[in-house]
């Protein structure tokens, strides 16, 4: 299935956290006061959103399961208040319904593993909920694997040094591998630098990093080392842009620039085949010049001026994500 967009953005952002935010409750998905909201994608042209559930582990207001199980209720609720606008998607056959249908799509992640609790049955759950994507880790060790900084027994985590020690768990593997069979996407953002080797040793399928950078242009352990975008980009993944503004730069100024350093640089070592979009909007302290998500044609314009080509922005916007999505999740 071959779908082509010649004269629009057609956005498809692979991580934001708006779902998790207290003002959708409030305000509603449609126009909360947020980086994104319905009204503003469809001013920024998105074809499709990919919402995370991200779970705290740390929050005691009930399990890491029943909390990401009730903001899915929520995203539920949500899309059905708004189905004229926005459909909840599962299949790249689907995604082509709501296009013709002029429709928005979204897509159901999971940024955090803990929500699985160590049971396999509860991967198969989200799967049933039609979660397709999920991020292994955040910034606690869980039952998969660990979080990319150093850990030292009875010291506070270096969150500026990368874990090259601590990989995936057993219980990890086969994880991996069973999101393999059943046909959903591993995200290996905020996940060890050991944990991402072993996911390129026991992943048969593409991967992705939804929603970093890269270390070589900003030194951050959130960001992926040249090694690790080439391993990436052989995998036939890819890897979100992340908006983060300390994942893209030192600077105060005007950041789109930066952004395109880290786009340039990703092509260079990997390919222009491994670059999409991971905003990470309302997770975020957005950079200057990207400030919620109507701004996405900011920085098509930049990539149109530094050079890049229709084909290649289409790519990085929408159709690597699509290939992924199509090859993983059994479409």
């Amino acid at each position: 299935m071959n779908i082509e967009f010649e004269n629009k953005l057609n956005v498809i952002d692979m991580h934001c956290d708006t779902i998790t935010r207290q003002e959708v409750v409030e305000q509603g998905l449609r126009k909360a006061d947020l980086h994104i909201n319905l009204e503003k994608m469809m001013e920024g042209e998105y074809l499709m959103q990919c919402f995370a559930t991200f779970i705290f582990l740390m929050d005691k207001r009930d399990t890491p399961f029943n909390l990401a199980n009730g903001y899915m209720d929520i995203l539920d609720s949500e899309l059905e208040k708004n189905k004229d606008i926005i459909s909840q998607i599962t299949t790249l056959t689907q995604l082509a319904d709501n296009v013709e249908k002029k429709k928005m799509s979204a897509l159901y992640t999971i940024e955090e593993g803990g929500v699985l609790e160590g049971k396999m049955e509860n991967l198969h759950h989200f799967y049933n909920r039609g979660v397709r994507m999920m991020t292994l880790t955040w910034n606690f060790p869980n039952e998969i694997g660990f979080p990319n900084f150093k850990l030292e027994r009875g010291k506070e985590p270096d969150m500026t040094i990368p874990n090259v020690k601590d990989g995936l768990t057993p219980f990890g593997i086969e994880v991996v591998k069973e999101m393999n069979r059943l046909g959903m996407i591993v995200d290996v953002s905020h996940l060890s630098d050991a944990g991402f080797w072993d996911v390129v040793k026991y992943s048969d399928k593409p991967f992705v990093a939804s929603h970093s950078n890269s270390r070589s242009v900003c030194n951050c352990v959130r960001n992926l080392t040249d090694d690790m975008i080439k391993a990436l980009d052989e995998k036939g993944g890819v890897m979100g842009i992340n908006f983060c503004a300390d994942f893209i730069s030192k600077s105060t100024e005007d950041q789109i620039p930066d952004i395109i350093r880290h786009i340039k640089h990703i092509k260079e070592v990997g390919s222009i085949n491994c670059i999409a979009l991971g905003s990470d909007f309302d997770g975020i302290d957005t950079p200057k010049g990207m400030s919620d998500c109507t701004k996405m044609h900011l920085l098509k314009k930049a990539l149109e001026e530094d050079g890049f080509t229709n084909e290649e922005i289409h790519k990085i916007f929408y159709k690597n994500f699509l290939r992924v999505f199509k090859e993983v999740c059994n479409n």
